[in-house]
């Protein structure tokens, strides 16, 4: 792993798992572009997205707690993202979104300046940008492909598993 991710994000991660020590969160995992940066060559993105699991969660999304006590500790909401020492976050939570759910059962436990925390596996990361679809996702995984080979089998099943496989190989040959 090469680990190109910028050096400011560990005052952020720090406040992001004390609010999975306070049990507002649990198990905040780096998913997105930042995610894709830990494996292969940076790309521009203007947020980091942390996927969690809410407790208590019913079939409405509450993030209001995560953002209250965010605020209570000094970060200001921003549109969709709070700033959190300085950095722009964004938490989503998987609700019926089983790429997602696997993506989070099945991430990584690393350190990232001294601070641990959960990562994608590069092929989640990978295949839930592709379901995201977005033009700047595509963009993401064509610059991660040209520096940073994902375990092909294991990207292939999660596709196959997601229905993902056609959309993939439309894009990809583009």
């Amino acid at each position: 792993m090469q680990n190109q991710l910028p050096p400011i994000l560990g005052p952020t991660l720090e406040m992001i798992n004390r609010l999975e020590r306070e049990g507002i969160i649990h198990k905040p995992t780096i998913g997105g572009s930042v995610a894709i940066m830990y494996y292969a060559q940076p790309v521009k993105t203007d947020d980091l997205d942390i996927f969690c699991y809410l407790p208590n969660q019913t079939l409405l999304i509450d993030l209001s707690p995560i953002y209250r006590r965010l605020e209570e500790l000094g970060c200001k909401v921003k549109d969709l993202y709070i700033n959190v020492k300085g950095v722009d976050v964004q938490f989503l939570v998987p609700a019926n979104q089983p790429l997602v759910e696997e993506a989070l059962e099945n991430a990584l436990s690393v350190e990232i300046e001294n601070v641990k925390i959960h990562l994608f596996q590069y092929e989640y990361a990978l295949a839930v940008k592709a379901q995201a679809g977005r033009a700047k996702d595509w963009a993401h995984i064509a610059v991660a492909l040209e520096s940073a080979s994902p375990d092909r089998v294991k990207l292939e099943a999660i596709l196959k598993e997601h229905g993902l496989c056609e959309k993939w190989r439309r894009k990809i040959e583009e």
